[in-house]
This record gives structure tokens, sequence and C-alpha cells, in this order.
């Protein structure tokens, strides 16, 4: 069953997700980069997800989205929205769309609110069970290699846990690889030193041994 466009005000009730980005997300779906045939409504999107819970290596899934029922946000429209806005910030409202209906689907995480300019990502999330975090979610409109949207995870990731403790990074690539199919990364991030227990990301190897006895004597000139 595809995650429908339609669903947005329902299952992310608190911000108008649908209202805001729908147009730009079914633009970069349908349109540009790839030209579907007329009268689709459906296009699948490959998941590199690293879930919240488990502690699991990426897992590579597939949802399909759609866009059915939502004629404001289809047909003529699409070519206006590209006469109105500008590439960037179709792509980027687009991934927004795209991350709205994974989160829910993957995580089961609802949009609250937006995090305002600074705060780090770019929504505060409620998480299954009651808890907060944020997610930030940047697009590509074509990625032929592959090395933008990985290389774009990365600065996510450290964007989105600057004001939180953990959170979410995705980025989605409306043209990914020689095979052009939509691509998302959905990855939930805490910082290395949360992950392998050590007092900062660098220090990971096991420490020296404290040696008994007097110091050397240049050790005991060091205060």
């Amino acid at each position: 069953m595809a995650l429908e466009l339609q669903t947005l005000p329902s299952i992310h009730p608190g911000v108008a997700i649908l209202t805001g980005y729908g147009t730009s997300t079914v633009v970069r779906l349908s349109l540009d980069p790839t030209t579907l045939p007329s009268g689709t409504i459906i296009r699948p999107v490959s998941v590199n997800w690293v879930a919240r819970v488990g502690g699991l290596p990426p897992r590579q899934v597939t949802r399909d989205i759609g866009w059915s029922d939502v004629p404001q946000h289809t047909g003529k429209n699409c070519l206006l929205w590209i006469n109105t806005k500008n590439e960037r910030t179709i792509t980027e409202e687009a991934a927004i769309g795209v991350m709205a209906l994974l989160l829910k689907d993957l995580e089961n995480a609802t949009i609250t609110r937006v995090v305002q300019i600074g705060g780090g990502g770019d929504y505060h999330l409620t998480l299954q069970g009651g808890g907060q975090t944020q997610a930030e979610s940047s697009g590509v409109h074509t990625d032929p290699l592959g090395y933008l949207s990985s290389a774009r995870l990365v600065r996510k990731a450290a964007q989105v846990l600057q004001n939180s403790p953990d959170g979410f990074a995705c980025v989605v690539a409306f043209s990914h690889t020689a095979s052009s199919e939509v691509h998302c990364y959905l990855h939930f991030v805490r910082p290395p030193a949360a992950i392998t227990g050590t007092p900062s990301s660098t220090g990971g190897g096991k420490g020296k041994k404290m040696q008994k006895g007097k110091p050397k004597r240049s050790q005991s000139r060091k205060r």
C-alpha cells in the first residue's frame, strides 16, 4: 500500500506539510528530474534506514509514495509551481514531504512544530512512547554517482545533533545513480560517545595502564 500525500494532515496534525510542500513533492516525484508517464500517481522510493530502536546496521527497504486525491497539488499546478519557485526550494520542500511520510511509516514519529533557525534540525518530533527529538532533512535534485547524498548525510547528522541529544537525518535524492531512482537516507543518529561509551568521539582505543612506582624524571617536572 502506498504512503499517500493526502494522509499528511492526519498523521502530522500539528503542521501543514501537505499545504506547504505537497506540490513540490509531486513535482520532484513525477515531473522533474524524471518525467513519469501521464496518469502515474505512485513512485517507489528506496530507503537506506537506520532505525531508532535495535542498534542495527542500515537496512534497505522500499516504500511507494502516492499522490492520488490531491488535485490541488497536481497537473497544471505543478507547471505553475516550477515557474513560481526556484529549483532548490522545490527540492528542499519535496524532501520534507518524503521525510514526513517515512517518519510516520517507519518510526511512528509525529512532526509537531518547526525548529527555529539556529536550533539544529528542521522539525521537532514526538516519538512513540512520548519521547522528543528532532529531524533534519535535505534534498538533492540529481546525484548521478551517489556521492552527493552520502556526503550531505554526514553534514545533516552533525546539524541535527547541535541542540538535540539524538535525532533523524534525512537526505532525499530525486535522481540517484544511473538508475535514476528516488533514494532516501533516513538515519537515526547519536553522538559517537553515546554509541561507544567512550568519553569523546575520538577516544575509542584502550587506555594505557598506569605504571607503579616513582615517576620518571621527565614526568616529575611537569605539573
